[in-house]
């Protein structure tokens, strides 16, 4: 999952959340980094995992940040404004 994409899937989790809904939300946004959001903590929580090894789940690691959502809000305006000045080329087709 590309990270950009998935931010209106994490905004809708959020107000979910906010509505008072049950949430247990986790997705890969770059490999071993995930995004959560669950219920009773009013955080995004981005957070690096690793899988220990001979075992099968992954871990959670101390690397990363538990986002308030009002910070959260701050840094999607953030992520809007890189994602809309970077120019990405394009996939060549061969």
């Amino acid at each position: 999952m590309q990270f950009h994409g998935g931010i209106d899937d994490i905004e809708g989790n959020m107000k979910n959340l906010l509505a008072g809904d049950t949430v247990a939300y986790k997705v890969s946004i770059s490999g071993t980094y995930h995004v959560s959001i669950t219920s009773g903590f009013y955080c995004i929580d981005n957070c690096k995992f690793f899988v220990p090894y001979g075992e099968m789940d992954f871990k959670p690691t101390s690397q990363g940040i538990a986002l308030p959502l009002r910070e959260w809000t701050q840094m999607r305006n953030i992520i809007d404004a890189v994602y809309n000045t970077v120019t990405y080329p394009s996939p060549s087709i061969e």
